[in-house]
């Protein structure tokens, strides 16, 4: 599995770091709210803000437009991958998923 990159409006690439407990409970959290009334530009304005913290930007204006919405889902599902496959490494997970 390849680590997500992003190439900024400047074409300077950055690789996505790590990723952390913190990136995680971020898309986590963000998936789960309920956006049916969002426009596109919340939207966007959201996705960027992630996609700039998760890469450790101070800016998400250098981010380019085009960008953003295939970018979010390229890195958030990169993030949300790795969790998992951590996670059923983890003796006896699949028990404790069946028991909730």
């Amino acid at each position: 599995m390849e680590t997500p990159k992003i190439t900024l409006i400047d074409g300077q690439e950055i690789t996505l770091p790590r990723p952390t407990m913190k990136m995680w409970r971020r898309v986590a959290e963000y998936d789960e709210i309920d956006k049916d009334d969002w426009s596109i530009i919340k939207i966007m304005d959201e996705h960027s803000k992630i996609i700039a913290e998760m890469y450790g930007l101070e800016d998400a204006e250098k981010i380019d437009p085009a960008d953003v919405l295939p970018q979010y889902m390229k890195t958030a599902s990169y993030v949300i991958r790795i969790v998992n496959e951590k996670l059923q490494k983890i003796p006896n997970a699949e028990t404790a998923e069946a028991q909730k």
